[in-house]
């Protein structure tokens, strides 16, 4: 076999080589097969951040029982400073980590609004 031979052999394997090696990210990043860590951590974040968005309500609830003040008094946009003021008592409470805390605390806030 002489080498032109070889390469004439190879040609369609190479040429496979460097096609996949480009359209494999391609057609893997868009199906949603290859999932980057920003992802990943975003995804194992959220039910983190509701479950604390839970406990945080459901905290701030018995307080307004406690108080005799529905929770009807932190509706609304004018509110908005009562209901941070009372987030932030709350957050306190709870052991919340540090890189999630603003988020649960936004949450949290508005759900009390």
């Amino acid at each position: 076999m002489t080498f032109e031979q070889g390469l004439e052999r190879t040609k369609p394997y190479t040429i496979g080589l460097v096609v996949g090696g480009f359209a494999a990210p391609i057609v893997g990043f868009n199906a949603g097969w290859i999932t980057t860590t920003t992802a990943s951590a975003q995804a194992a974040e959220t039910p983190r951040v509701d479950a604390l968005t839970g406990i945080c309500s459901s905290a701030a609830g018995r307080m307004a029982t406690a108080r005799s003040t529905g929770l009807a008094t932190l509706e609304g946009y004018d509110n908005r400073a009562k209901r941070d003021e009372r987030v932030a008592v709350i957050m306190t409470d709870i052991q919340v980590p540090a890189d999630i805390l603003d988020k649960v605390s936004t949450s949290c806030s508005r759900s009390l609004s």
